[in-house]
């Protein structure tokens, strides 16, 4: 029993950097009842041991003072050096950390990126965390969602920018810090660069959503976006999708090559992007078909008037490898009812509407209408 106790009392750190959490007079008063508990055993059990049991019990007594005394004296010696080693272990691991009290201001912060974000580290200390990152409205609620419940939050995307503007992406986590009184006062986190990772989804989303040769919205862009256009419109509004289809196109690419074609397509799309209102927008649904969304619109005779100055913007001549070639277009225009809501019905309108605009010459444009086609905007 006596060597047992020797040995856990012999025992280096970290063993007794456990120990020292409690106080050195604690743990010496459990010790000497340790003493006098063997010293009483061995007055009952052998007395005449008592004298040989005192003495090895007093020398166990002295033996564990100086072991105390020396390995706390020691942790004390080395407090300052372990957190000036985990301060630069946290530098070289993480990319950012901090510490912040319950009122959000800045306490303590590090990390490989610090230098990056901030040409004076210091500076951050003191103030508000909300100064120093940048959070859209969704990530805020979050973060705030999680603050106000004294809950850990993960993956808040925030953005910060260097002294050169350039824009960086971090990921932040933090759960709460607790005092003595197991009361929270404040938190801890880490923050991880993940702008490669946005980059990296953003140019997969934008290959996802727009058309590789014009760059304009793709079918797939177009259904998403339509499907919520017709879902958030307000009541009165007006909204009109035109069907435009390339009269003669499939003769320029038969004549002068798909080169000559697909550099006709992208000038047809930056046409659509300069005749068309900053709230409109175009899609390529492929081949030479092309749509545009026309919203917050009075009537339909305001679509009219959209779909007469795309007429006129797209049978302008193109001029291709020092050829001007001419190209018409035919739109057919469909307007919402209040009651539609999906894309098929107005779809169909709209492709009855373009297919009498090719009926009746081309280069024109078509009003749908219930009672039927309206003859406009022919040329």
């Amino acid at each position: 029993m006596y060597l047992d106790i020797v040995s856990v009392l012999a025992v280096p750190s970290p063993a007794v950097d456990d120990l020292s959490r409690i106080s050195a007079r604690s743990f010496l008063l459990c010790v000497a009842a340790v003493h006098i508990f063997m010293l009483v055993i061995s007055m009952l059990v052998a007395p005449d041991l008592q004298r040989s049991g005192l003495i090895v019990s007093s020398g166990l007594l002295m033996l564990a003072v100086a072991l105390v005394t020396r390995d706390l004296g020691a942790h004390e010696r080395s407090k300052g050096k372990t957190s000036a080693d985990v301060a630069k272990l946290a530098d070289f691991a993480t990319d950012l950390y901090w510490e912040t009290d319950l009122e959000g201001e800045i306490l303590f912060a590090g990390g490989r990126m610090l230098s990056i974000l901030s040409k004076d580290p210091a500076e951050l200390i003191g103030k508000h965390y909300l100064d120093v990152v940048q959070l859209d409205n969704a990530e805020t609620f979050k973060m705030l969602t999680a603050l106000q419940g004294q809950q850990p939050y993960s993956d808040i995307q925030s953005t910060f920018h260097d002294a050169q503007g350039r824009r960086y992406y971090v990921s932040l986590s933090a759960t709460p810090k607790f005092g003595s009184d197991e009361r929270i006062t404040g938190y801890i986190g880490v923050g991880t660069n993940v702008t490669e990772r946005v980059r990296n989804q953003r140019q997969l989303r934008h290959m996802a959503e727009h058309d590789m040769l014009t760059g304009i919205a793709n079918r797939y862009a177009f259904t998403g976006r339509l499907t919520k256009d017709l879902k958030t419109r307000s009541g009165g509004e007006t909204l009109a999708l035109m069907a435009i289809d390339l009269d003669g196109f499939k003769a320029i690419n038969d004549t002068y090559g798909h080169q000559a074609g697909d550099a006709l397509l992208k000038m047809v799309a930056k046409r659509l992007s300069t005749a068309t209102r900053e709230t409109d927008w175009a899609a390529r649904l492929g081949g030479d078909e092309f749509v545009v969304i026309s919203r917050f619109l009075s009537n339909p005779m305001d679509a009219c008037l959209v779909a007469d100055r795309l007429t006129d913007a797209l049978s302008r001549p193109y001029k291709i490898g020092g050829v001007n070639l001419a190209v018409k277009a035919s739109i057919g225009v469909a307007c919402a009812s209040e009651r539609c809501a999906k894309i098929e019905p107005l779809m169909k309108r709209a492709d009855l509407a373009l297919y009498r605009a090719k009926s009746d010459g081309k280069g024109c444009y078509r009003l749908y209408e219930d009672e039927g086609l309206q003859p406009a905007g022919a040329i």
